[in-house]
């Protein structure tokens, strides 16, 4: 329910940043150039999205041919994905994103940060686990 509650909140507040964004950076380099860094963002993100998920691909078959596990191939598919998809929307915040997301170094900390919040979750000592021992004897009935 938390989960749904963040993404009410990002749903209605994204846009809104979004405008604010454009009319600030929109005063501070003119409209003409604000479009043509979105438009020019889209592509780059359209471009990412076709050649680096081919390139990701072959990367992949590849490691999987070698008999290697893909481990880096799956977390560059998934980034590139990720900003892809945030390049191609339109607006600065995305964009920006989206382009910090292509850096490993940034990659690196959001799964550094996912696996540690993931692993605090379930090692949280807040709930009482309940272990019940049995034992199962064959009867011959």
């Amino acid at each position: 329910m938390v989960g749904n509650n963040k993404l009410i909140l990002v749903v209605i507040f994204l846009p809104i940043i979004e405008i604010y964004l454009f009319i600030e950076i929109g005063a501070l380099l003119g409209s003409f150039l604000t479009i043509l860094l979105t438009l020019l963002t889209a592509l780059f993100g359209v471009y990412l999205l076709r050649i680096g998920t081919f390139h990701n691909i072959r990367n992949l078959q590849e490691k999987i041919l070698q008999g290697i596990r893909p481990d880096k191939e799956i977390q560059n598919g998934i980034f590139n994905l990720i900003s892809a998809i945030l390049l191609i929307l339109p607006g600065i915040l995305t964009d920006s994103l989206g382009a910090l997301l292509l850096f490993r170094s940034i990659q690196t900390s959001v799964i550094s940060n996912i696996l540690k919040n993931k692993y605090n979750y379930y090692s949280s000592g807040d709930r009482k686990k309940t272990i019940i021992d049995v034992e199962h004897k064959k009867s011959d009935d």
